[in-house]
């Protein structure tokens, strides 16, 4: 569980400083990167002998501004201690993180971050209007447009006519909306968000998928973790596939829609199975008479399919192409428990 944390510094007040009579100093300029992450590595002690476990090992990607990436692997795959250390919640044993261009051990890099954790934490004496009151003084929000503030962000979550209940009386979806207003306190750029579906029903899913295209459209960078392919492929720009503490793939949602598989349909050579080649009997295809249906994942296994058909003197009778989409691709990293 985690306890209310801070994870920002009080916003500037104002864009530029003066440094000098007449002159003032400009806002940092903006960089087209809103995370960069290379190297990311921690690894966790643990038992009586405190053998090293890896955590995660070598994590690199990059989320440019504007777009919503998202990290997803299985349970235990590293997310939230990316997460984490990305946040410098979790010190990194090695790597090098930029938030909005700055150092994440930096205070100030996190002034424009918004968080929600994974099991957020919560007093349940207050009612939510006060607990975003308390989270906004813990921003050093100016007192004078917090309530404003408060309205607008129960309102866009859905718990507007809730706010007034004690949090002991919520549900755990209600719980998790007051999580995700609570991040979006003070506008900001770039939002952090460790399984924002947690909990909720397909109507507060639903919800939260057009809140967050909506945030998108108005300029904030959107980076969300889940195990849940569906809202992963309906929301993300850019999806890094993680298993077993390490990146498998990156890939973007033009490639995830311009993937394809094959089926190579051709006759099995005489003889029982056990007399195929050996590459056609590690294929596996699947067999109807003297039909033969051969999975080619991607065009490389399909040219070597196509070759081999030919140097077995086995004929092909048609090639057929099937679109495959961001579920195929994970469990084909599953599987192959690395890159695919």
């Amino acid at each position: 569980m985690h306890n209310p944390v801070n994870i920002r510094t009080a916003p500037d007040q104002h864009a530029a400083v003066s440094v000098v009579p007449g002159h003032t100093q400009p806002a940092d300029p903006p960089v087209a990167e809103a995370m960069s992450v290379v190297d990311l590595t921690k690894g966790f002690r643990s038992g009586l002998l405190r053998r090293r476990l890896r955590g995660i090992e070598g994590i690199s990607f990059t989320v440019k501004r504007g777009e919503i990436f998202a990290l997803l692997g299985h349970n235990g795959a590293g997310k939230t201690t990316t997460i984490n250390c990305l946040l410098n919640l979790c010190r990194p044993d090695a790597g090098r993180v930029t938030l909005l261009g700055k150092d994440h051990a930096d205070p100030s890099a996190r002034r424009d971050v918004g968080y929600l954790p994974e099991r957020p934490y919560f007093f349940e004496h207050l009612t939510g209007w006060e607990l975003l009151r308390f989270y906004g003084d813990l921003l050093d929000r100016p007192r004078a447009g917090l309530d404003t503030e408060i309205a607008t962000v129960l309102a866009r979550v859905g718990m507007a006519e809730a706010s007034n209940r004690r949090l002991r009386k919520l549900s755990k979806g209600m719980l998790q909306r007051l999580g995700i207003a609570q991040a979006l306190l003070g506008d900001p750029k770039l939002l952090i968000m460790d399984e924002p579906m947690s909990g909720l029903d397909p109507m507060g899913r639903r919800d939260v998928r057009e809140l967050l295209r909506a945030l998108r459209a108005e300029g904030c960078t959107i980076l969300l973790s889940s195990h849940i392919v569906p809202d992963i492929e309906m929301l993300a720009d850019t999806v890094a596939i993680i298993n077993q503490g390490r990146v498998a793939r990156t890939c973007s949602r033009d490639e995830i829609t311009a993937r394809s598989s094959y089926i190579v349909h051709t006759e099995s050579p005489a003889g029982g199975t056990d007399q195929w080649p050996g590459w056609l009997q590690e294929a596996c295809p699947e067999q109807a008479g003297r039909a033969l249906r051969i999975a080619a994942p991607d065009t490389a296994e399909l040219r070597d399919i196509l070759e081999n058909c030919h140097g077995s003197s086995m004929s092909v009778r048609s090639v057929e192409t099937q679109r495959t989409g961001l579920e195929d691709l994970f469990m084909a990293v599953q599987e192959h428990g690395g890159t695919t």
